[in-house]
This record gives C-alpha cells, structure tokens and sequence, in this order.
C-alpha cells in the first residue's frame, strides 16, 4: 500500500470560540497568528462571524499568513422546528464564506440543547427524538447539505455530545435514513462510549472529514459518575491534547490509513475562551501525531503495508 497523507489542521475552536459573538473569545487575528506560528498551515474559520466575512478581506487576512481554509460549520438547533429558517440562513452565510476563503467542507452539527446537555456522554440516560421530529431535524440537515453543495462544498454531518445525534444507535439511525456523509470526531466519540477507530472502519463510506481531539479519562468518569452536563465538563477540561486521555491515536490513524482517507483532519480541544495555552496543547499535539507515525512505519504491519500515514502540515499555493 502506498503511504496515505492526510493533511492537518486546526480551528478557532481551539481557542474556545464555539460561537461568534461570545464576549470572552480572544481576538481573531490573534488567534490567526498563532496558527500561522504553530506551523500546521491550515484551519477551518470557525464560525460564521467570527472572521471578516467580506470576501477580500477574508481571503486576505488568510493568505497574508500563508494559511489554507479547509471549510467551518453551522453549530446549531438543528432539533429545533421553529428555527429553521434561520439555521438555513446561516448555513448560507457560512457557506459563502468557506467559499470565498477557498475552502471545501461544511461541517453540520446539532448544537447541545438543555435536555440532551445533562444527559451528555451518558446514552442510557438521554432521551432520543420521537420520530416525527428526527425527521424534522433530518430535513433541516438535508437542507442545509443542499446549500453547501451550491456553493460547492461537501456537506458533513458531525455527532456531537450533547445534541440529539450523538450516540451509537443515532448515528446508526442516521446513515439508515439519509445519504448525508459524516464528519467523524475522535473525541465525541469517546464521549459518547464509542471506540474511534472502529467507527472510522465502520463509517469509512460515508467519511467525508476528521476532527482529531481527545478525552481526558479522568473528567470522563466523572461525567458519567457525578452526571455533569456537557458544559461544565467542558469548564473542567474534559477535552485534552492528543495522546493524554483516552483515544488512541495510533489506533485511528491506522484506521483512516486502512480507509485510504485523503483529506483534512482537524486537531481541535474545546475549551473555555482563556484557558490554557491553545498554541502550546496544539503544538503538543502535533508532536503526538508525529511519534504516532513514526511507531506506525516502523513496526511490522507499518513496514508491510508501506509505513503509515504521512502526516503532512499544508503548504499554501502561491
């Protein structure tokens, strides 16, 4: 087998910016230049609002730092029938941005609601939807995927802890009743129980993006023990840089290297805008991914099939 690259990433959420317009999200071009510092050379923009949206200006506060857009997301009440309209609007608004800053993928997710907030990373204790609104939710994501197909991107839909696609049997459920493609996240998956390699092999069809990140074991049994909701365990940081919790990064990368993934995979650690150092945990990471490969080549199977993925940061053109 030839050696499989997949190209790295990150994204504003790094950094704690989940949503546009949170007072406590440090400035974009900060967050830009330490991107841009860390080497890695690509980034998905966060959300819609967070960056100049004007095309020009948001194409060239990208290029000035010879970074490359890989796409955002639309982090919304999908579940919720009443907001539609403006869901859709916004995808629109997201969509054109991605666009114009040269990127490729719009990432769906169904924002955590109050009800399935307390129930996060416990599947026995959250309530599922009633058929009628799965469907609801469903046809606003079909929607939503039409969009971004408009605009010429490629529609992903990511479970999330905490929203209404989350666990095994929504997934399950999900790739049973549409067509839509999967935006597979290392880390809510194990939050939700769900061994990350083992569903990058079961969903490899339908992959159409990554997100690396990881769980910290300790928090995790605490959220299933003390039942904390998805925020608070976000405020104690449940999420880790890679190879300090529970995903096995060796694991997953043999899985998208079994899968011949070719495309982004994006580092991301939620957190609380301010806390920590994003740079420092992204470069530890990064550093992580790197002995990940390195064992990948040089053991007997790695050796056999031809070293293991190639973990590349992404070069802008010119």
């Amino acid at each position: 087998m030839d050696t499989m690259t997949i190209k790295l990433a990150t994204s504003p959420t790094t950094w704690g910016v989940d949503f546009a317009d949170a007072p406590s999200n440090p400035p974009w071009p900060q967050v830009l230049d330490e991107i841009a510092e860390s080497g890695i050379g690509a980034l998905e923009l966060g959300p819609v609002g967070y960056l100049p949206e004007e095309p020009k200006v948001l194409h060239a506060v990208i290029a000035s730092r010879r970074l490359t857009a890989v796409g955002s997301f639309v982090f919304e009440d999908f579940h919720d029938p009443a907001r539609a309209a403006e869901i859709l609007a916004i995808a629109e608004r997201a969509s054109r941005a991605i666009a114009a800053a040269g990127g490729s993928v719009l990432v769906i997710i169904d924002r955590p609601g109050p009800e399935r907030v307390a129930t996060a990373g416990r599947g026995e204790a959250a309530r599922r939807l009633t058929p009628t609104r799965w469907a609801v939710m469903l046809d606003v994501m079909q929607h939503a995927a039409e969009i971004a197909r408009a605009h010429g991107l490629r529609p992903a839909i990511h479970p999330h802890a905490g929203g209404y696609l989350e666990f095994e049997d929504e997934i399950e459920r999900l790739v049973a009743d549409t067509d839509l493609d999967l935006c597979l996240d290392t880390g809510h998956l194990a939050y939700a129980a769900i061994d990350a390699a083992a569903a990058l092999d079961r969903y490899a069809s339908r992959l159409a993006h990554v997100h690396l990140k990881d769980v910290d074991g300790t928090v995790l049994a605490r959220v299933r023990n003390a039942a904390l909701d998805f925020w608070t365990a976000i405020s104690e940081g449940i999420f880790c840089p890679l190879g300090r919790g529970v995903v096995d990064c060796s694991a997953v990368l043999a899985a998208l290297e079994r899968s011949c993934y070719d495309g982004f995979a994006t580092i991301e650690q939620d957190r609380v805008p301010g806390n920590g150092s994003p740079l420092e945990d992204l470069r530890a990471s990064l550093a992580v991914l790197e002995a990940a490969r390195e064992l990948g080549a040089q053991s007997p199977a790695g050796r056999a099939e031809g070293a293991g993925a190639d973990l590349t940061p992404t070069t802008p053109s010119d």
